[in-house]
């Protein structure tokens, strides 16, 4: 890659992470401990960043090496996957949470913003609102990455700092003009299981069980509701659909003014996020595929809508 290439990349992904020119300037002369015009000069590509100072840039700012350096291949399209601890989050845990929070917020100021999601979990903008829910997707990441086995559902104890930044990312993703939610038929069906399954091995007790059941049959019907009215509030609609093909994982997108972000659900509860316009554009235009071959439920969906949490309400009774 030449370097003036190299470069442009480099400066497009900050200004991509700090909008606005006289921002951007004082928070890099911080970050690397120069003076201003010492900034300006390397802006301007008068004089090249240095390997620490991009090191330095990179690992402050989140952006992905990979990103700066393949982004010429029309064939190499770059992710970044967010190892959160969840449990036990580490401060570098919770600033990546906090900084996804940040990107959020640019969502209630643009008309036009979007969340999308093509799911085979339940949607976090709904779920992180009902504590047992949440604690049994906990649980099972837990299980699946811890390396202290085996973990109980009893001993998952949720972190407050954990607990604040979910609610923000609720309070936000709920500010989009518009969200989408294509739901996989089955996803109902697949927590059920895997809550039998933990049942079966002895890490969930009959009254956890219980306590899990009731939660469920309460966020059926309070996600059927929102799916009748169709928004959160005036001005914030909530679109649901029931597609007629699985996923393998789930898939979501964030839309504003300030940024275009992708995310592959991984292990559970880790995304590998992507600001990259082209994979942005690759996956809304899938999800509108999607919607070709999906049934809307919110709505003017009635039937279909009555039908469909009817349904899971059975899956659910079957704990």
């Amino acid at each position: 890659m030449k370097n003036d290439l190299l470069y442009e990349n480099l400066v497009a992904a900050i200004k991509e992470k700090i909008p606005g020119r006289g921002k951007l300037t004082n928070q890099l002369a911080d970050l690397l401990m120069l003076e201003k015009e010492a900034v300006y000069r390397r802006l301007r590509g008068d004089v090249p960043f240095t390997i620490f100072e991009i090191a330095i840039i990179a690992d402050k700012l989140d952006i992905s090496l990979d990103h700066i350096i393949g982004c010429a291949s029309g064939k190499s399209r770059p992710f970044q996957l967010k190892m959160v601890n969840f449990l036990n989050p580490s401060e570098e845990d919770c600033d990546m949470l906090e900084h996804f929070v940040n990107e959020l917020r640019y969502l209630k100021d643009d008309p036009d913003s979007e969340v999308g999601g093509a799911l085979n979990i339940l949607p976090q903008s709904l779920v992180l609102d009902y504590r047992h829910i949440y604690q049994f997707y906990l649980f099972k990441w837990m299980y699946q990455c811890s390396n202290v086995m085996p973990v109980k559902f009893s001993e998952i104890v949720l972190p407050d700092r954990l607990l604040l930044i979910n609610s923000e990312i609720v309070m936000e993703t709920r500010e989009a003009a518009n969200a989408y939610h294509i739901m996989d038929s089955m996803t109902f069906r697949y927590l059920v299981n895997d809550i039998k399954y933990f049942a079966s091995i002895y890490l969930i007790t009959r009254q956890e069980i219980e306590v899990l059941k009731k939660e469920l049959l309460v966020f059926i019907d309070d996600m059927e509701a929102l799916a009748a009215r169709g928004f959160w509030r005036e001005g914030k609609n909530v679109h649901f659909f029931v597609s007629s093909v699985n996923f393998e994982t789930s898939y979501s997108y964030v839309e504003t003014h300030h940024c275009h972000l992708t995310m592959i659900k991984s292990f559970t509860l880790n995304d590998a996020t992507s600001p990259d316009e082209a994979i942005f554009q690759r996956m809304k235009k899938w999800m509108q595929s999607l919607i070709r071959t999906s049934t809307l439920i919110s709505r003017s969906g009635e039937k279909d809508r009555i039908v469909f949490f009817e349904e899971q309400r059975r899956i659910v009774e079957s704990l």
